[in-house]
């Protein structure tokens, strides 16, 4: 190690075994034992031409002991070599001071190395461990700008003697021997130890690991991570991009096995959808939670972008080169300062902030290719379709007379198979998408002034034809400090503008039937009537032409702007007491424009005066929030108190405005001047939402010796969300911490370098149903009289709604083992939400078809770890090789709901759906019929009823649980390769033990109507369907057109490995070409993404918009 040959070795007795491992079991019992066994310090190194310095680390890394020397007494420079084997710390000492006029003594908790001359006039650990002192010190701490650091802890080692820098980073001590040594710390910096001297000048450099010493909770109180409780995780804006240059919602499903991105299987890779998103499980209930116009998802995280609240859209569009660091906050301890805003979990998201110096300019561009993922697909081809009508009885009549029409329809379908027609209409409405990300930034200023401007501008191409999103955005922060005063303002404005394809959904390409030709002048593919089998109606058989309709005009356009402006002022009061200020004031609007063309073939049969729509919808919003925050911190020997008091009010108001029109002349280009009218009783639509809240929080952290640990907090939320009777809330939250390698016990263990046990619990709440449920909402009625107009009231409040509640309980075991070569987690976590805001059916004479009341609950149990071995760590060749891996399992279930929904329940029921609301099952299960399977002689399906009887009818009785589409296990294994400046990461997704409807089974095999054979269907229709007595096979009868319900032969086990993310990344950094240049660094990245997926279950996936495969570059350069 830095050219010294060192080998540790150190066996760990048998009683310091048995200690680690009642440790760990005991912290799994939730108890905290004491030991009072203390062995007696011994040493085994072997080295050849080591630091006497680094001999001393090594004692005090095995035993905890601390050297206390002068340079002057002492040059920890010179080289010496030793083998020792248990040795006693005494004899150590001797062996390496062999030959020096020095001496030494050794006390609990130090080691002190004088010369031998020194008697009373020294310090010695009789002295020092008695805090007998007798010097005053007074110097400054300055950071690596020269600028004053206040809040700095400063520490005479060994003494329980500390203090603070105050506002301009000036400390003083008195009674300081001058030989004793002092350390100075302060979060985001590399602590240093220095001998005392009267009067000092400290410089503190930054450390590139600050971002995970620190926990930034987005709201200005930040935690040591080392010290709290809480479950967090936090990621540079560099690993983001180690996974791709998407969005940042994208790498950090990725990096944390709690973040969980539930994929939606109708919208694919549309750029201009929102993904679901879970932190740790639900805690709304799925389809009752009210989302009001504005409200969002309710089991969505809380998104706190600089210290204020904003939407996953504004996250989603983010340009990620201007990401300095994210922080998940997971369980009650971290999230609790939220509130009534918390339970979901909170991403907190910190930009880059402008730095002291020269001007600095930055350049970067992102460029990525899409490709739609088609692979998923198991459609007919031509020959196989008419194949599949003909045994389906589309060509089969009742009469001799219809059979006519029939075999000439057969004769034209055969004779374009014959002729080669096989048409692959998948690709006609995809393309190759191509995105485009230029950001620009400089940045500079002096020790009291700093300021940053940016600007990016995004143009994303997405895999459909016509459908994109682009997006601009510019961003200016000014940094004032002087003396004890800092000011920090923040402007952004940022727009948007998207279209959605005018190719419609891709199903409907999916539908079409392979012996069509592609023809986009053609208005229908196929013109024609056949009677229904076994029936005497006529059923017409027109196909229209999607390939026509794309091309009409027809479009669904939309833009918006947002306008941020956040002020943050700091005021050092005293050494260890700040004031925090900060008020942001946002203004976005935005709108959408959709067009159908009146001579598209849905408006066949349509009235002229009606043909064609154009929808306008605008939107408005404006927000301001404010708050004050005061922080006082201290250190007193070994104790270390912080503790904060914030306030904050906000206030929300959105508006929408949205007007129909209906009938257009042909070939018109969607301008609404040109409109007939409106609908049939139409008129404008108007909504308007104001959305108040007021909190008042407290909290604290607390650390003795940096062993003990405590976190406490409460808060008091006020919200417009609440009903009138219950407009105050309280939050709270407490956790306690054991750092078990600053025990002496564990510090003797050498291959033990980080031991931290937690547990927290708290009670949070969630506020995403929005507004509705507390208020009343009127109409005016379009009728008067000479009384007047009345009002009619369209949605009853319920003043008695109450806040949904969470009670957490977290418990976190952290490690770091092997000179730091195997490190990770185990977190357990248990969510209990209570009082459920959900809407209740009425009776149909109250006139409302449902009210919001607060019903049941919800259980969510799970665990998360992450594993993480250094395989390769060699420093001085700059080589490295890590991998880890991720694992979480969540599960969930309702109680005490009752019989309260059972009306929902039965609209599920009627709507075919496989979702049910009943105590002590998941919100995720499927519902269905248990299926036996299809009998052989008639083709038909047999069901087993829950008395274990066989029948051939369907009955919704029987319907049970049969399956849930949370996986059983999930995560992410990485591979992370250093190799000097060359850099390679692969992220691989797995996923065990989830149950999915299979749709393309469902829909494409079976569910299919006379109607729906013009239509292309799965090749499993035709292969794996029963034809005749006899036949062993999954499907019914492959002349059955009648409806087939939901069940168990439809759901099936799903398990996944998937390459999410693979990288490369070259950085070109000191070379000479670079400086001639005047480069101060030069970066190249590599990326694909979703390049491979492997599943046990054959299904469609994409299905109104295709998923993408993609692979990206990254090209960062800075002058």
């Amino acid at each position: 190690m830095n050219g010294e040959n060192l080998q540790l070795k150190k066996r760990l007795p048998r009683s310091r075994q048995l200690i680690v491992l009642l440790t760990l079991l005991l912290f799994i019992c939730n108890s905290l034992p004491s030991f009072a066994f203390q062995p007696k310090a011994q040493v085994t190194l072997k080295a050849n031409n080591i630091s006497i310095g680094r001999v001393l680390a090594e004692i005090k890394k095995q035993t905890g002991l601390i050297a206390f020397y002068s340079n002057k007494v002492l040059n920890d420079q010179e080289k010496v070599s030793v083998d020792f084997r248990h040795t006693d710390v005494e004899e150590v000492m001797k062996s390496v001071l062999k030959g020096k006029s020095l001496q030494f003594e050794v006390n609990d908790k130090f080691i002190l190395i004088k010369t031998l001359n020194e008697t009373n006039s020294s310090l010695n650990a009789s002295e020092l461990s008695q805090g007998k002192l007798n010097q005053d010190i007074t110097g400054k701490v300055i950071d690596e700008k020269g600028a004053p650091l206040p809040g700095v802890n400063v520490v005479v080692m060994g003494t329980n003697l500390a203090t603070q820098t105050d506002g301009d980073g000036q400390f003083s001590l008195q009674n300081v021997k001058e030989n004793a040594i002092l350390t100075f710390s302060f979060l985001g910096y590399r602590s240093l130890q220095l001998p005392a001297k009267a009067k000092m000048k400290v410089k503190l450099e930054p450390t590139e690991l600050n971002l995970k010493e620190v926990v930034y909770t987005g709201m200005g109180i930040n935690r040591d991570a080392k010290t709290f409780t809480g479950a967090t995780a936090t990621f540079t804006g560099d690993q983001l991009k180690t996974i791709g240059n998407i969005n940042l919602i994208q790498s950090l499903k990725s990096l944390d096995p709690a973040f969980i991105v539930v994929e939606n299987n109708l919208k694919g890779s549309d750029p201009n959808s929102t993904p679901i998103i879970e932190i740790r499980g639900k805690t709304g209930a799925a389809g009752l939670s009210l989302n009001d116009q504005f409200g969002s998802d309710p089991n969505q995280p809380l998104f706190i972008l600089d210290g204020f609240e904003t939407t996953l859209q504004r996250i989603i569009d983010l340009d990620m080169n201007r990401i300095q660091s994210v922080v998940i906050l997971k369980d009650a301890a971290s999230t609790a300062l939220y509130g009534s805003k918390a339970s979901n979990g909170v991403v907190v998201v910190e930009t880059v902030k402008p730095k002291e110096g020269k001007l600095r300019f930055s350049y970067t561009s992102d460029f990525r290719v899409e490709a739609p993922d088609l692979t998923v697909y198991n459609l007919m081809n031509s020959t196989e379709k008419l194949q599949f009508e003909k045994l389906a009885g589309r060509y089969t009549a009742n009469t001799s007379e219809d059979q006519i029409g029939l075999d000439q329809s057969y004769s034209a379908h055969l004779t374009a198979v014959q002729q080669g027609v096989n048409t692959y209409w998948l690709n006609e409405p995809v393309q190759i998408g191509y995105t485009k990300n230029n950001s620009v930034s400089v940045s500079g200023g002096d020790q009291n002034l700093q300021y940053g401007v940016g600007f990016n501008y995004k143009l994303q191409d997405g895999v459909m034809k016509g459908s994109d999103r682009n997006g601009w955005g510019g961003n200016m922060n000014l940094v004032y400090r002087k003396s004890k005063l800092s000011i920090a303002n923040n402007f952004s404005v940022n727009g948007t503008s998207n279209a959605n394809s005018p190719y419609g959904s891709f199903s409907t390409w999916a539908q079409q039937n392979p012996y069509y030709k592609k023809d986009p002048d053609a208005k229908w593919l196929e013109q024609t009537s056949a009677p229904a089998l076994n029936s005497t109606f006529i059923l017409p058989l027109n196909v229209p032409n999607p390939l026509y309709n794309a091309l009409l005009g027809s479009f669904n356009n939309g833009k918006s702007l947002d306008l941020t402006n956040s002020t943050n002022v700091k005021i050092e009061l005293l050494p260890e007491l700040r004031l925090d200020g900060g008020f942001q004031i946002a203004k976005s609007e935005g709108s959408t424009t959709v067009f159908t063309s009146p001579d598209n073939t849905m408006y066949e049969n349509t009235d002229f005066t009606l043909k064609g729509k154009y929808i306008n919808g605008k939107s408005e919003g404006f927000s301001y929030t404010g708050n004050a925050l005061l922080t006082f911190g201290k250190v007193l020997g070994k104790h270390s108190i912080t503790a904060n008091a914030r306030t904050e009010l906000s206030h929300r108001f959105n508006s929408s405005l949205g007007n129909t029109y209906v009938g257009f002349p042909t070939g018109s280009n969607g301008n609404p001047r040109f409109a007939f009218g409106y609908d049939d009783n139409g008129k404008p639509s108007a909504s308007q939402s104001v959305y108040r809240t007021a909190n008042a929080l407290v909290s604290a952290n607390y650390s003795y010796n940096g062993r003990y640990l405590f976190d406490g907090s409460y808060r008091l939320d006020g919200s417009t969300s609440y009903g009138t009777n219950n407009r105050m809330t309280p939050y709270y939250a407490g956790g306690i911490g054991w750092n078990l390698a600053n025990e002496k016990f564990i510090k003797g263990i050498s291959w033990i370098n980080n031991l931290k046990l937690s547990s927290n619990i708290g009670v949070t709440g969630n506020q995403n149903f929005g507004s509705v449920a507390a208020s009343s909402v009127y109409t005016f009625n379009p009728s008067f009289n000479k009384f007047g107009q009345a009002l009619n009231l369209t949605t009853v409040a319920n003043p008695d709604i109450k806040a949904q509640k969470t009670l957490q309980l977290s418990n976190s075991f952290n490690f770091s083992l092997f000179n730091n070569k195997l490190g990770g987690y185990f977190q357990f976590y248990n969510k209990f939400t209570d009082n459920l805001v959900v809407s209740v059916s009425n009776a149909s004479a109250t006139g409302f078809t449902s009210h919001q009341e607060n019903l049941g609950n919800l259980t969510t149990k799970g665990f998360e770890m992450r594993l993480t071995y250094n395989v390769i760590q060699n420093l001085k060749s700059r080589i490295n090789w890590t991998i880890s891996a991720t694992a979480s399992h969540t599960q969930s279930a309702y109680g005490g709901l009752g019989n309260k929904l059972s009306r929902l329940n039965a609209t599920q029921e009627a709507s075919k759906t496989y979702k049910r609301f009943q105590d002590g099952y998941s919100p995720s299960a499927i519902w269905a019929a248990k299926s036996l399977g299809i009998d052989p002689a008639t083709g038909r399906e047999m069901f087993l009823t829950p008395t274990g009887d066989y029948t051939f009818e369907y009955n919704y009785a029987d319907i049970q649980r049969i399956g849930n589409t949370d996986p059983f296990i999930q995560g992410v294994i990485t591979n992370a390769i250093r190799i000097k400046r060359f850099n390679v990461n692969m992220s691989m997704r797995y996923s065990q033990g989830a149950d999915i409807i299979n749709t393309a089974l469902f829909n494409k095999v079976e569910n299919i109507s006379y109607a729906q054979l013009s239509l292309n269907q799965d090749v499993r229709a035709l292969y794996e369907r029963w034809q005749k007595p006899g036949d062993i096979a999954q499907f019914k009868g492959i002349s059955l057109t009648d409806a087939t319900q939901m069940s168990s032969r439809f759901v099936q086990r799903e398990n996944v490995f998937s390459f999410e993310s693979i990288s490369v990344g070259y950085n070109f950094e000191n070379a000479k070409w670079m400086k001639n240049m005047g480069m101060n660094g030069l970066n190249f990245s590599a990326y694909t993404n979703d390049i491979f997926r492997i599943s046990t279950v054959k299904n469609e996936r994409g299905i109104d918009y295709p998923f993408a495969r993609s692979v990206s570059f990254s090209l960062r350069a800075s002058f």
